[in-house]
């Protein structure tokens, strides 16, 4: 999911906590041009300093009563972060209040009634114009991200050498406060400890060990719809609106057509990720709750806390045609939801092996992870291999930090790893790319459900994954014995080349086209 990196998005706030008038000066902040009363537009003008910058302000007790969020068209140059004070702004500390801003929307609660400051940087010394426009969509929810102590318990993956080792006995002489098995059949257990530095000495004695095959810290990963919604899914049918390029989409009118009248048979999908809502109408009859499991409270329903599963899950199995939201892309997929993320967007390796593992087990044919992180775990690669192994396709988004390195667990061998696109069939300039891409996907301004009841247009390579899942998952429904292989395999020969003739590692073998990949089932 973007949190970071906000792509395309030309704003930031800086939310102020000196006095108005004189925090204005000191950052030599200009007061941002109200917009038209009637338009709701207006215009930032000016020239960007030696630095590159140049900084706005407006009141948005002015604003909350008007729209939800304003919308900056400005080139491809410029890029900003968002930052929750001034003194966030100059420790260059990342605002994380709200865990997503739209490829070009800055949303903004309508709690707000401070002064807010809008940083646009581009080529310093340069003059620009920027076009914004007042908007009203439902506001995101509020998130927090909570960061690590290093005083909180810590966990080992332990992955031991044969099913007979001691593993409770290895627990009781590292001192671990307390032990559970991942997986027996793969042999993996989690030792806790009550400090970080308690683990790191374990994990240095257990590693000498010869009924250890490997130890890593049980480390964190980010959670990275005729229907009223339909008419702005611009990747299930991109005609143009909100400026975009027609037919820059999956192709999705095109397949409805082709496989209208056709059987279907229910696939299940898992979506790894923080729970799902089930009680959107858009859900009914969607969802398996008693399939599902929570891992992060350990119990089987798997209730969303956060949002992002929900908005995940929703692309890719929302009812069609029934008046309410949004369309999904699989009429016939049956959601299994399984909970590894918390509330403040984080979950530990070993849970996300554990939910692969029980998703396999409960029969899914296709994994949809949206989520990711900087290092490799061995304990999650085994679960992955072990999925390839039984014939289970995994998704995987590649991350959103504008790199040319993918997350993992995208970047894993046993992972199908999709980028996201923006409206104009171009790479977002959030997504990763490079070795190892498969597929790209649309996956910026996408509309879905949130977890409390409302609505909101996401960004992020983990609306781009769904799409690919979606997908994957109407492939096994018009044909229940085709393999994983042929899947992934019909998915890359049916992608719509972009960028560089054949493969290339900013759109791997190209865009996700739904008409074209059920053409090969026969």
């Amino acid at each position: 999911m973007q949190k970071w990196l906000l792509g395309l998005t030309v704003v930031g706030l800086l939310a102020s906590g000196l006095p108005v008038h004189t925090e204005a000066a000191s950052t030599g902040a200009k007061k941002m041009p109200t917009p038209g009363a009637k338009t709701h537009k207006g215009y930032l003008k000016g020239t960007f300093d030696r630095n590159g910058k140049a900084l706005f302000y407006f009141d948005s007790a002015n604003y909350v009563n008007e729209g939800t969020h304003i919308k900056f068209a400005a080139d491809e140059t410029e890029d900003v972060t968002v930052y929750e004070t001034q003194s966030d702004y100059l420790k260059q500390l990342v605002y994380e209040r709200y865990d997503e801003v739209s490829g070009e929307s800055l949303f903004f609660p309508l709690s707000w009634k401070g002064r807010q400051y809008v940083e646009v940087k581009g080529r310093k010394n340069t003059s620009f114009t920027v076009p914004f426009k007042l908007e009203r969509l439902q506001p995101m929810r509020d998130v927090v991200a909570k960061k690590k102590a290093t005083g909180q318990s810590t966990s080992l993956i332990v992955k031991m050498r044969t099913a007979g080792s001691d593993h409770a006995q290895l627990s009781r002489k590292t001192n671990a406060i307390a032990s559970e098995t991942i997986d027996a059949g793969l042999k993996m257990e989690k030792f806790t400890y009550s400090s970080v530095y308690q683990a790191l000495a374990a994990k240095a004695k257990l590693a000498k060990s010869a009924d250890v095959t490997y130890v890593e810290l049980d480390g964190q990963m980010q959670g990275l719809g005729v229907d009223p919604f339909k008419k702005y899914q611009w990747s299930l049918n991109n005609t143009g609106q909100r400026g975009g390029v027609k037919r820059a989409d999956i192709n999705f009118e095109a397949m409805k057509r082709r496989i209208a009248g056709k059987n279907l048979t229910t696939t299940r999908v898992a979506v790894i990720d923080t729970g799902i809502n089930p009680t959107y109408a858009d859900f009914a009859g969607r969802v398996r709750m008693d399939l599902g499991y929570d891992f992060v409270h350990k119990r089987q329903l798997a209730i969303d806390d956060h949002g992002h599963g929900t908005h995940v899950a929703a692309i890719i199995a929302a009812n069609s045609n029934n008046t309410y939201g949004m369309s999904g892309i699989n009429a016939k997929a049956s959601i299994i939801p399984i909970k590894v993320i918390a509330a403040n967007n984080t979950g530990s390796n070993s849970n996300i092996a554990k939910g692969i593992i029980y998703a396999v087990k409960k029969k899914a044919k296709v994994i949809n992870m949206s989520l990711g992180g900087g290092f490799s775990s061995l304990a999650i690669e085994d679960a992955l291999a072990y999925a390839k192994k039984q014939g289970v396709l995994v998704v995987v988004a590649t991350g959103n930090d504008g790199t040319s390195r993918l997350s993992y667990p995208a970047r894993s061998k046993y992972a199908l790893s999709v980028g996201s696109t923006n409206r104009f069939d171009r790479r977002s300039k959030f997504s990763n790319y490079g070795d190892g891409l498969d597929l790209v996907a649309p996956g910026q301004d996408i509309p879905s459900y949130l977890s409390d009841g409302e609505s909101a247009f996401w960004s992020g390579t983990s609306m781009a994954a769904p799409h690919v899942a979606g997908v994957a998952s109407l492939l096994y429904s018009l044909k229940p014995t085709i393999k994983a292989s042929e899947v992934e395999a019909i998915l890359k020969k049916s992608a719509q080349d972009l960028g560089k003739t054949g493969y290339d590692k900013a759109y791997g073998y190209g865009r996700l086209d739904a008409d074209k990949a059920v053409r090969y089932i026969k």
